[in-house]
C-alpha cells in the first residue's frame, strides 16, 4: 500500500519539530553509551497493558514476584513512515525465534504517532513484537537521545546499555553486531533450530 508522500512528509516534520522542542527544554542532548544505566520508563502497549521496564531487568525488579527471572531487553525505536525501521524489524523478528529459549525480550517502540495508525500498520506488516506507544516521543527524546530512526538499544539483566545501535544499513551487519552483542550477555545461550 502506497503511503500520501504529504502525510509522510507532515509525520517527519512533527517528529522533527517534537524532537527539536523536547531537546531544547534542557540545552542538551542525551548521548547513552555502552555502560550506561538504561533509564526506566514506563508506557503503554497497543491494548493499553502497562509497561514498566524494570518490570524485566535491573538491580532489583520492580515486582519480582511477577517476573523471577530478570531478561535481556531490546528496545527498537521506529515509527510507521521509517522505511529502514521496515527491514530492521523483520529481523529482529529472525532474532526473537533464534533466541527463544533464552531470557531475551524485544520490543518496538513507536516514536510520536497515534495508537490507531500503529495498529493498523502493524496488522498489514503482521509483526508479532510486541509494540509499546511513545505517542509524546517523552521516552525516545528526553530519555534515550532518539533522535533518528530507526534506534535500537540493547539492554543486559542489570538494567545496563550494552548497545546502543543509530540506523540501519544491511542485514548481514546488523545480524552480525547483534549476535556478537547478545553472545557477551546471553553467555550461555542456545541457538534454536528452526
Amino acid at each position: 500500500m502506497k503511503q500520501n508522500p504529504t502525510n509522510i512528509f507532515k509525520g517527519i516534520l512533527l517528529l522533527t519539530i517534537g524532537i527539536v522542542i523536547l531537546s531544547g527544554q534542557n540545552g542538551e542532548k542525551i548521548e547513552l553509551k555502552a555502560g550506561d544505566p538504561a533509564p526506566t520508563f514506563y508506557l503503554r502497549d497497543l491494548d493499553n497493558a502497562d509497561f514498566f521496564l524494570r518490570d524485566y531487568c535491573g538491580e532489583e525488579l520492580r515486582q519480582p514476584w511477577k517476573h523471577r527471572e530478570k531478561q535481556v531487553i531490546i528496545l527498537s525505536f521506529f515509527a510507521t513512515w521509517c522505511q529502514p525501521c521496515r527491514q530492521e524489524i523483520p529481523l529482529l523478528h529472525e532474532i526473537k525465534e533464534k533466541y527463544r529459549d533464552e531470557n531475551l525480550k524485544i520490543y518496538l517502540i513507536d516514536v510520536g504517532e497515534k495508537k490507531d495508525l500503529v495498529r493498523k500498520f502493524v496488522s498489514q506488516q503482521n509483526y508479532k513484537l510486541p509494540i509499546l506507544l511513545d505517542i509524546y516521543s517523552m521516552v525516545s527524546a528526553k530519555k534515550y537521545g532518539v533522535y533518528s530512526l530507526p534506534h535500537l538499544f540493547v539492554i543486559d539483566k542489570n538494567g545496563i546499555i550494552v548497545l546502543n545501535k543509530k540506523g540501519f544499513h544491511d542485514k548481514e551487519s546488523f545480524m552480525r553486531k547483534m549476535d556478537s552483542t547478545l553472545h557477551v550477555v546471553l553467555p550461555e545461550y542456545t541457538v534454536t533450530k528452526p
